[in-house]
């Protein structure tokens, strides 16, 4: 085990943090790398819906134990989405850890 700032910070064992991965971040691949003792990230646009969201943040609760993030990219996109709804369905599902990405002008 490593003890660094980010491990104290996350509840992680190596401060190793998996990219999400839109279509790939999911319970399977999220569960893997947070009970290998990393942070697993959820790809939340992967989702049509919140409510989809959060459908994989609980099967990924019951594939782990561990902390684990969901990423909410924040680039343009093919469809509109409604940023709060996801924040919204994270923060619900006792999600801690959200990490961002991209930009909006």
């Amino acid at each position: 085990m490593f003890k660094t700032r980010i491990t104290e910070m996350l509840g992680i064992e190596y401060p190793i943090l998996q990219g999400p991965i839109q279509w790939l971040s999911r319970a399977e691949l999220v569960s893997a790398v947070s009970n290998a003792g990393g942070l697993g990230i959820i790809s939340s646009l992967t989702f049509p819906t919140a409510k989809e969201l959060q459908d994989e943040i609980k099967k990924t609760k019951g594939m782990t134990d561990k902390p684990f993030a969901v990423n909410i990219t924040l680039l343009p996109t093919m469809r509109p989405i409604n940023y709060e709804e996801y924040f919204s369905a994270a923060i619900e599902e006792g999600i801690n850890i959200i990490e961002t990405s991209g930009q909006i002008w």
